[in-house]
């Protein structure tokens, strides 16, 4: 196909108003997602932040009874190595003789301040290999837990964070800060408590684990519901002779989460045992529990980390291992509650300011994108009128050369043929003067409307003059040329154009004829020149003619 010479518009004007807008956009769109994660990291940090505080102030209460179960082991070790020598510890050692093989019996000194030995028979020790009454320690024993439960009554089990305090010896009796009200409730509470692993687990021969050691959440006894607890071993010159634990129920671990909880916290708070048995929680507006593949997986991470984070869909949820406590403090928070509190009113507020800017934006893009298209509607039809002829719809005299050079330069590029015709309507001046220039012009349109329908859409046309016409035919030969030559003028002289609605005529043209082939020649002005000699020779020969020589 030819080269066009005219000028072409350098992209769409309205692709780039779209795409300058959209750029807008995005950015804009952006922005608001960043900073709508910014908001969302500042609140999960705040959230983490707040977190850690409650475990600081259960660490620190944990802690203090920790001190505590220390101190009174260290008491207690030491009045080992040290018993009490004294008239009451004799009397007392001298009614345990009396009353060891009686199935439940209780000891304590004669001071009525002091917590009782609370023990079982002899006998009631031979079905359990682990417990032993050795006579070289159960008097030195004896005289150290009566001086322990001396101190031990000082101790206030309402006012005290755990719920109550023990001391279980491997040789049938305990101490309780909480005595037991009656001989089946003693028995069933020793006999409990050597099962239990607080106690059994503690068995230096088959230990590995730190002296201090926690046991799982579990049902207490006498309607005491959800407990945990926490037991060291007494171990003095190599010889094991017991446990000192301490209880702490679900109702004050509870309590104390109630005292701690800060209020800015959001979402579920939970303390779970190293098992992940659920201790207790505090319950949170609008929640959403876990599914059972969400908790899994959750449950999997807390296994492998002691502390972390997840997200799980809209669900965030944020877990630590207490220092002081064997257990999880984590904390479930959902993107509702989130929304429902501060983080939502800033969001939507981000939101409202966002949708806002949109809409400025596109009522923006619709205003400039409505003057773009005027102006570019105006840019066309001048660049139109520049180069067509208002009337034929041709290429007007300039752009037509303009198309000419162009053409014949790419023709002998490439050495194909180009052909010129130069036409003329015939007797133009008597059509003017017996019907009127409106008719004139009608006959102009009707000879462009039949070159344009005659011509390939690569083949170049043409007003040059005001009855003349100029047509360029790449690749094309003299013969070829003559041919199309000739169509238009019998298809011209078939025509008849309406005048007035009520009388007709006709036109007829004149055509000259030539081609590079013949010439030798590219020139686009040899090539015109000869093509209207040729013109003059078919007008002086008679009009209506074609003319391909000469």
């Amino acid at each position: 196909m030819p080269i066009s010479s005219l000028p072409q518009r350098a992209g769409h004007p309205f692709l780039r108003v779209h795409l300058c807008f959209l750029a807008v956009f995005l950015f804009s769109a952006f922005l608001t997602v960043h900073e709508a994660l910014e908001l969302k990291n500042n609140y999960e940090e705040r959230q983490r932040a707040q977190l850690a505080e409650i475990q600081k102030s259960l660490d620190s209460q944990f802690q203090e009874s920790i001190d505590e179960l220390m101190y009174y082991e260290k008491m207690l070790n030491y009045a080992l190595t040290h018993p009490l020598d004294s008239d009451h510890a004799r009397e007392a050692i001298a009614r345990f003789q009396r009353l060891r093989q009686q199935n439940t019996w209780q000891l304590q000194l004669s001071s009525p301040r002091s917590m009782p030995l609370n023990g079982v028979s002899d006998s009631w020790l031979a079905h359990d290999p682990l417990l032993l009454r050795e006579a070289d320690h159960i008097n030195q024993e004896l005289r150290a837990a009566l001086e322990f439960s001396f101190i031990l009554q000082f101790g206030d089990s309402a006012q005290d964070f755990h719920s109550r305090f023990w001391y279980i010896s491997r040789a049938g009796f305990f101490i309780s800060s909480r005595p037991p009200q009656s001989p089946q409730e003693l028995a069933q509470s020793y006999s409990t408590m050597i099962q239990r692993p607080y106690f059994r687990d503690q068995n230096p021969a088959n230990s590995s684990h730190s002296r201090l050691r926690w046991t799982e959440v579990y049902q207490g006894e006498f309607n005491e519901g959800l407990m945990m607890t926490v037991s060291t071993p007494i171990v003095s010159n190599g010889y094991w002779y017991g446990v000192l634990s301490m209880d702490f129920t679900q109702q004050r671990i509870h309590a104390l989460m109630m005292q701690v909880h800060h209020s800015l916290l959001q979402g579920k708070l939970l303390i779970v045992d190293r098992s992940l048995n659920e201790i207790t929680r505090l319950h949170a507006p609008n929640d959403e529990p876990l599914t059972q593949e969400q908790q899994a997986r959750v449950e999997a991470r807390m296994r492998q980390q002691p502390a972390g984070v997840m997200r799980l869909g809209t669900q965030f949820v944020s877990w630590s291992h207490l220092k002081n406590f064997d257990a999880y403090l984590v904390n479930i928070q959902s993107l509702r509650q989130g929304l429902s509190q501060e983080l939502g009113r800033v969001a939507l507020f981000l939101l409202g300011m966002w949708l806002l800017f949109v809409l400025l934006l596109g009522v923006t893009h619709q205003v400039i994108f409505r003057m773009v298209r005027r102006m570019d509607m105006l840019s066309s039809q001048l660049a139109w009128r520049a180069n067509y002829d208002g009337m034929t719809r041709l290429l007007n005299r300039n752009a037509f050369f303009e198309q000419f050079v162009a053409l014949a330069a790419h023709n002998k590029q490439q050495q194909t043929p180009i052909a010129v015709i130069q036409l003329d309507v015939d007797h133009f001046k008597n059509v003017n003067d017996t019907w009127g220039h409106a008719a004139g012009d009608q006959a102009l349109i009707r000879v462009a409307s039949v070159i344009s329908h005659t011509l390939r859409k690569y083949d170049v046309a043409g007003r040059i003059g005001g009855e003349e016409f100029c047509i360029v035919l790449p690749e094309t030969t003299l013969s070829e040329a003559s041919a199309v030559a000739e169509r238009i003028r019998t298809r011209l002289a078939a025509k008849t154009i309406l005048v007035n609605c009520k009388a007709t005529f006709s036109v007829t043209l004149s055509a000259g004829v030539t081609a590079s082939e013949e010439l030798g020649d590219y020139h686009a002005e040899t090539l015109q020149a000869t093509a209207d000699r040729r013109l003059y020779l078919a007008k002086t020969g008679g009009r209506n003619r074609v003319c391909a020589e000469g």
